[in-house]
């Protein structure tokens, strides 16, 4: 009997220890794991924000001694003049811009559509 329960317990152990060696990685594995490697390489080899911060102040530069696109006061002028003389005017003076442009409208208008008799039994129903 004692023999038998040493066999048992021997065995136990036995069974654990092998339980817990780790199996040689698969074809499959081994795919996954280079996998999660390389997205963690890419992830990693983003710059920093020194980095990015330096080349656009270095893209800057090379634009900072381009010709400005209204080289002279004159051209300035009236450039604030066109946007000046819109924003300018008050609600009335548009309002009655708009208006007189719509009164000279003589496009054809469109005609309006007819209402269903079902669309006519709810007018008079909520009259």
């Amino acid at each position: 009997m004692r023999t038998l329960l040493i066999a048992t317990i021997v065995g136990t152990y036995i069974l654990a220890a092998g339980a817990q060696t780790t199996l040689p990685p698969t074809d499959k594995a081994a795919a996954e794991t280079k996998a999660k490697q390389e997205i963690v390489e890419s992830v990693t080899q983003d710059k920093g924000y020194g980095v990015r911060d330096a080349e656009g102040s270095a893209k800057a530069a090379k634009t900072k001694d381009m010709p400005k696109v209204l080289p002279d006061m004159a051209a300035k002028q009236k450039a604030m003049q066109s946007v000046t003389s819109s924003a300018g005017k008050g609600y009335g003076q548009s309002a009655a811009e708009g208006a007189a442009k719509a009164a000279a409208d003589t496009s054809p208008r469109k005609e309006r559509p007819k209402m269903s008799d079902y669309e006519k039994q709810l007018q008079k129903a909520s009259e």
